[in-house]
């Protein structure tokens, strides 16, 4: 087996391992998401009724909040969000690691040493991750690494093209989309709760002639506002928009700089490939940073 295609085996692991934990934690973070709404208005449909259809609703809404306490201490907490990161972070390098070997870019330029300094480079990045092998999905697949040779006209469209166009810019428009609709969903429900109590502290409890206690009605609908300004708070939403979209940037204006790559020499070709991965590196570098701060 070639060193190339070690690593690419190797990123492949890892790569789905991240997908695996963080699959977890999207439907942690959306379950614990809903659940708390309808805790909050299973609880406020409680205060209205009476026994003992009182109690089932109240039993129901503790249970959905205890579940809800339950995914954020175990599936939401620092150590299973940072065995993803950590996983993620692993298979990106191997990746970069990958596609500069497949470029022959410093410092897999020389063909006498490059198989050896890939496997070296392999070795540090997985001795970090080594505490998460136990965790490790065994998939057979390709993964998205390469495992033979690039062309200079290869690396810039697999790779950085690939990057801006059918990853960056489609996911900063799916976070973007995602954001405005909570967004609007946040700024709905502040609203509702601020008329319904304007109107209440004129009109009193018994508004339209109904006897449902609007002033609990307030609270809720404000609780559950919260809750969508949380979940956005924990979705990133808002700094992926920017992250992916700033990145792309970055690399167009990368590749604007070049001409024809083929006319560029060893040297420059080498600075060109190791600065488009520093940029993808730094993405995710803030990427993880942000994802930490919790």
């Amino acid at each position: 087996m070639t060193a190339l295609t070690e690593t690419a085996d190797r990123q492949f692991l890892w790569s789905t391992t991240a997908a695996t934990l963080k699959r977890s934690v999207e439907i942690a973070r959306w379950t614990t998401f809903v659940f708390s709404i309808l805790g909050a208005l299973l609880a406020a449909i409680a205060s209205q009724l009476n026994d003992p259809t009182r109690l089932y609703f109240a039993i129901a809404g503790a249970v959905l909040l205890a579940v809800v306490s339950f995914l954020t201490s175990r599936l939401l907490g620092n150590t299973q969000i940072t065995n993803w990161l950590r996983a993620r972070t692993a298979s990106e390098a191997l990746k970069r690691e990958a596609y500069k070997y497949a470029a022959s870019a410093k410092p897999y330029d020389n063909p006498l040493s490059r198989d050896t300094a890939l496997n070296a480079e392999r070795e540090r990045i997985e001795r970090d991750v080594d505490d998460l092998l136990a965790s490790t999905v065994g998939k057979v697949g390709f993964g998205s690494s390469p495992r033979a040779p690039l062309s200079r006209e290869g690396y810039v469209a697999g790779r950085v093209r690939n990057q801006i166009n059918k990853f960056y810019l489609p996911k900063a428009d799916a976070n973007k989309k995602i954001a405005t609709r909570l967004r609007w969903a946040e700024f709905s429900l502040a609203l509702a709760a601020t008329i319904i109590t304007a109107v209440v502290g004129v009109a009193g409890k018994d508004l339209f002639g109904l006897k449902f206690d609007f002033v609990s009605l307030t609270a809720v609908l404000t609780t559950i506002a919260g809750a969508v300004l949380a979940h956005i708070e924990a979705s990133r939403t808002d700094f992926l928009v920017m992250i992916y979209r700033a990145t792309a940037r970055r690399l167009s204006a990368e590749l604007s700089k070049i001409g024809d790559v083929n006319s560029l020499s060893k040297a420059d070709w080498s600075d060109l490939v190791n600065r488009c991965e520093a940029i993808i590196a730094e993405e995710s570098t803030s990427w993880v940073a942000k994802w930490t701060k919790m």
